[in-house]
């Protein structure tokens, strides 16, 4: 499998891994590792983040979308404080 980054820009390098969000094929220069925690519900519907956190791997845009929706999370949870 060949990276599908890479050959939009024309060049056929090998793919390492496949991206979580959107299932494309990537290479090690396009490749982000990132942490991505399991939940579990505990007693009285109570939802507990599982560690250590297992890892995501994400293919550049994805992890841009991903970073600018938790952004908007994040900016969200502050203006309810706020309020």
């Amino acid at each position: 499998m060949k990276c599908f980054d890479c050959a939009g820009l024309g060049r056929n390098v090998d793919a390492v891994a496949v991206c979580i969000g959107c299932g494309a094929a990537v290479c090690p220069d396009h490749a982000h590792v990132m942490p991505y925690w399991l939940t579990r519900t505990a007693v009285i519907n109570r939802t507990v983040t599982v560690e250590p956190p297992t890892r995501a791997i994400r293919c550049g845009l994805c992890r841009q979308a991903h970073d600018t929706a938790a952004g908007h999370r994040l900016s969200e949870v502050h203006r309810s404080v706020r309020s």
